[in-house]
């Protein structure tokens, strides 16, 4: 029976993590369409902090359908999280959230909306200058070539090649560019693609949103390894094409 008695300590060890972690269960897609786009927001965060390195868990992309249904709504707790996020606890849950509402905004900028195009999505961007801010106080930053330091997992360059995105050339407009090349053989320098993105903020920021990406090789472009680049053009090219035409006339004017 003596033998018993550190197996049966170990396991009342464990009790409260177990315990703990039995609290947090998936909701199911009807909860979740539910929620109020706060709540989703706080959900796609507790989910990433818990699951983020489990690569078959899908709830954080079933989560992620609905907030970027939310569009704009979900800003508000966004930012508040953003605002909350101490960059001097650099490991925890967290700094996950973090990673996980920086990530939502690079979605709903490159998928849904243009954040430098509505207020609600400026201060979005203000409150990531104020992170970013924050966690080169507390050391974030690469001082030399070759070293890091206080980066988990790159959190501020991706935070810092982010905000540098949402004010200037992102996502979307790099499938526009693909989709004009290889569909109309229209080749955009990098000034021109700035240029026709600051176009069509003005006139429609929503634009990410009017088609979705197809994700494929492109033959006709190899990298220095010999194989083919993967690129992303937009399913439905024509609006693009249309826009680009109106754009191109205002630069004739």
């Amino acid at each position: 029976m003596k033998k018993l008695v550190p197996i049966a300590l170990l396991l009342l060890s464990f009790t409260p993590l177990m315990v703990h972690g039995q609290r947090y269960k998936h909701k199911s897609e009807a909860e979740i369409a539910r929620m109020t786009p706060a709540q989703r927001v706080d959900e796609f965060a507790e989910e990433q902090a818990r699951h983020k390195y489990d690569v078959l868990d899908e709830q954080s992309t079933l989560i992620e359908k609905y907030i970027l249904r939310d569009g704009l709504r979900a800003l508000p707790r966004i930012i508040q999280i953003i605002d909350g996020y101490d960059p001097t606890h650099k490991h925890g849950s967290q700094a996950v959230r973090f990673d996980a509402i920086r990530m939502l905004l690079e979605d709903l900028d490159g998928h849904v909306v243009r954040l430098r195009g509505s207020q609600e999505g400026q201060r979005a961007m203000e409150a990531s200058e104020r992170a970013i801010s924050r966690m080169r106080a507390a050391g974030y930053e690469r001082k030399e070539q070759h070293e890091w330091k206080w980066v988990p997992d790159g959190r501020f360059e991706l935070a810092l090649t982010y905000l540098k995105e949402a004010k200037g050339i992102g996502f979307a407009d790099r499938a526009i560019r693909d989709t004009l090349r290889l569909d109309y053989k229209i080749l955009l320098s990098k000034e021109e693609l700035l240029a026709f993105g600051n176009f069509l903020v003005a006139r429609d920021p929503s634009y990410p949103s009017w088609s979705e990406a197809n994700y494929f090789r492109d033959y006709t472009q190899i990298n220095e390894a010999g194989y083919p680049l993967w690129v992303r053009t937009m399913k439905k090219p024509e609006p693009f094409y249309a826009a680009y035409l109106e754009f191109k006339k205002t630069k004739a004017q």
